[in-house]
């Protein structure tokens, strides 16, 4: 009688244990903006560059996406909104949420602070207390939803140095080509990115208080492929914007490029260039693949 009520009382916890909230299994949530689009977004015909390189190594290879292209860390972080509403739905059922964001962010209001006579430095620290308040409310939701989740994200990469793409960073920081910087192009580059690397900035501090994020620096990843002597991965190159190749203008000059690698292959494109890294730096070390 005793070991049948116990027996019945263990298969009741086992039951409960089995209506978690939360998944056991391993899996990739993507979400954010068009970063996670280009190389999260697979369809039924191809696996995605994520996808692909996941199942080169032998890691569990089971991603749901649902980045929307131009959207904006203030679109995600409102409480009320539909994207925070279903990044929250979908967080309990995944084991790792890969977000990208502030890229849309800074878009939108560097131009418009730089047009207000702010400096560059002023503009930059702007942007960088915008999205730290943010970022962090986007992470602290996820892990409310799913206190088991491990959340990633970067702070983008060297981009822009494709044919025709100059124009965006001088619309981003035109502080930097009119008067804060010399005349030459280095130190025109140089102001610009040490605005854009605060992005990174942001991603550091949130996962420096927050134990269940994890920040990963790819920055000048592109110019160490490219064989750029002064740069390598997690130091890049300041005075330089990325290779051309890696960011070519088909892809809007702030993806990274889904051909045409410097030895000409595919498989060696910007975008699977990027990948490697990730998982070298983290899917890796996650899943032990």
């Amino acid at each position: 009688m005793k070991f049948a009520l116990l027996s019945t009382l263990f298969a009741l916890v086992g039951a409960n244990s089995n209506n978690s909230t939360t998944t056991t299994t391993q899996s990739i949530l993507v979400a954010g903006d068009s970063w996670g689009t280009v190389l999260a977004g697979g369809s039924a015909a191809n696996l995605s560059f994520l996808s692909r390189k996941l199942k080169e190594h032998g890691c569990p290879n089971d991603v749901t996406n649902i980045a929307i292209p131009g959207t904006t860390a203030t679109q995600w972080s409102n409480a009320d909104g539909s994207y925070l509403a279903a990044l929250t739905k979908a967080a309990p059922k995944h084991s790792h949420v890969w977000i990208t964001l502030m890229g849309n962010d800074a878009l939108e209001q560097m131009p418009t602070c730089a047009a207000s006579g702010k400096t560059s430095d002023e503009c930059g620290d702007q942007l960088y207390s915008d999205m730290l308040a943010k970022m962090g409310s986007i992470v602290d939701a996820v892990h409310d939803a799913n206190p088991d989740a491990e959340v990633v994200g970067m702070g983008y990469e060297m981009m822009f140095g494709g044919a025709g793409c100059g124009l965006i960073p001088a619309t981003l920081f035109p502080q930097c080509w009119k008067g804060e910087a010399d005349s030459s192009d280095e130190s025109s580059i140089r102001c610009f990115n040490t605005q854009v690397v605060r992005m990174q900035a942001v991603w550091d501090e949130v996962a420096s208080s927050r134990p269940y994020a994890t920040s990963l620096n790819i920055l000048g990843l592109t110019q160490t492929v490219d064989g750029d002597e002064a740069a390598a991965v997690g130091e890049p190159n300041m005075e330089k914007l990325g290779p051309s190749w890696a960011w070519p203008v088909y892809e809007g000059c702030i993806h990274p490029g889904v051909a045409g690698a410097p030895e000409g292959s595919a498989e060696n494109s910007a975008s699977m260039v990027l990948m490697e890294e990730m998982y070298a730096q983290y899917w890796s070390k996650q899943f032990g693949c």
